[in-house]
């Protein structure tokens, strides 16, 4: 009983420490959203932006994600969309998108097949090179022509100018008007490298898995800061062109399947900094059954763990300890109290524990709330659900990370593959009906429009 004892004492200073630290970060995380609240968009006209969209297949309310990539209050940009087919059921949205908006420049690259990379780094690496080489075609013509593999033949003069900066967003993610600005902002100093933003689900429907995968979302959202340990999301991003090439990006990314984490370990290994920008928060759609909602979360920490193993043992450490303390306070009362023991000492430590991480997530989702553009009936269920429903978003996100201890297979937008290392990628198989679904879907959506 003794030994027992002293072992959970133990185990609660080590828990309590964990949790002072956690509120300490949870207070700082509060105070710089509340400082970047205050700051106003200051447009920097003088630089010229290229945004890069990849987009594959019909992603949920894809029209009206794409459109708000045309309503970007930014003065000077042009969107360079980037499929891997011309027969994507995207294609058809962005032709009827670039008809509509004619006032923004854009244009379309095909960009072929991935055969040993993750297929959006290889759409990535055809349009930014297309970019980089200023071989995409001008002009407004109704129906954008279509640039091969990135090599697509131009008239002479008949160019876009090599931007300024590089942004990048993806095709399930619905930025506000003035994101772009907000993103390029960040930049205009010189003083960082990289800018970047990150996603906030909202639930589709009211079904528990959507709202608890909002929830777990949250939780990386909570971790963002001032900090230098902030990592790209390839969601929403930016980065100055000539820095782009000073990373050796695009040629970085060949054999790779994460975009994003590669850009963060380039970034980090020239001692340079991510800054991160709350008003950079995107809507994306979250609507899962719990088979998606397991492959997704497991894709998301399994490719973590491959690109950003520092990240992903401390998910696991910290996870294991929250969860150990929490769970273990309440198994130890019971068993203090069947034994005849000091049953309310873990029990006030277990008490204790779980009001500070009410306090921990109040903050931060209280830091977050002016940032998201959101109904309040779509973000107070899951604010409630981080607040107080924290040790099962604590406990799925920790079994999500473990889940990911094994294997280095996944299945990613209809492929499958095998991350070998950072810098090979094994394409194992293709869905041959995802095609077909897609363009079905196309011609339901565009009906519906």
């Amino acid at each position: 009983m003794d030994a027992l004892y002293y072992g959970y004492l133990l185990l609660g200073a080590i828990g309590l420490i964990q949790s002072a630290l956690m509120l300490v970060h949870a207070w700082e995380h509060r105070r710089f959203y509340r400082q970047r609240q205050t700051k106003r968009v200051s447009f920097a006209a003088d630089l010229s932006v290229t945004l890069i969209a990849p987009c594959k297949g019909l992603d949920t309310g894809l029209y009206s994600n794409l459109l708000a990539l045309f309503w970007q209050r930014y003065p000077r940009y042009q969107i360079c969309f980037v499929v891997e087919s011309e027969n994507d059921s995207a294609v058809p949205v962005i032709r009827e998108l670039a008809r509509e908006d004619p006032q923004i420049p854009c244009r379309i690259v095909v960009a072929g097949t991935a055969r040993d990379c993750g297929q959006k780094v290889h759409n990535l690496m055809c349009a930014t090179r297309c970019v980089l080489e200023n071989r995409l075609p001008i002009g407004d013509p109704p129906r954008p022509p279509l640039a091969k593999g990135g090599t697509a033949a131009t008239a002479e003069g008949n160019v876009w100018a090599r931007p300024d900066v590089l942004a990048f967003v993806d095709a399930d993610a619905c930025p506000h008007v003035d994101w772009l600005g907000w993103l390029v902002d960040r930049l205009a100093s010189g003083k960082h490298t990289v800018a970047t933003g990150y996603r906030w689900y909202v639930p589709k429907t009211r079904a528990f898995t959507n709202r608890l995968l909002s929830a777990i979302n949250n939780t990386i959202v909570a971790l963002t800061g001032p900090h230098g340990f902030n990592l790209v999301w390839g969601g929403a991003w930016a980065i100055r062109t000539d820095r782009f090439e000073k990373l050796g990006l695009p040629a970085a990314w060949d054999g790779s399947l994460s975009d994003d984490l590669v850009v963060s370990r380039l970034v980090r290994a020239a001692r340079l900094r991510v800054v991160f920008e709350p008003h950079c928060l995107v809507k994306s759609s979250a609507d899962c059954d719990w088979r998606t909602f397991c492959e997704f979360l497991r894709r998301q920490f399994l490719v973590a763990k491959v690109y950003a193993p520092g990240w992903w043992h401390f998910a696991l450490w910290t996870g294991l300890a929250t969860n150990v303390f929490l769970w273990g306070s309440l198994a130890a009362a019971c068993i203090f109290g069947a034994m005849g023991g000091p049953w309310a000492v873990p029990l006030a430590g277990g008490v204790l524990y779980y009001t500070a991480g009410i306090w921990q997530h109040r903050l931060a989702t209280r830091a977050v709330r002016p940032f998201v553009a959101v109904a309040d009936e779509d973000y107070d269920p899951v604010a409630r659900l981080n607040t107080w429903g924290w040790p099962l978003v604590s406990l799925m996100t920790w079994l999500a990370v473990l889940s990911a201890a094994l294997g280095r297979t996944i299945v990613w937008r209809g492929i499958g593959y095998r991350m070998n290392s950072p810098s090979s990628t094994t394409v194992r198989r293709r869905s041959a009906d995802l095609d077909m679904e897609n363009s079905d879907h196309a011609r339901a959506t565009t009906r519906a429009a």
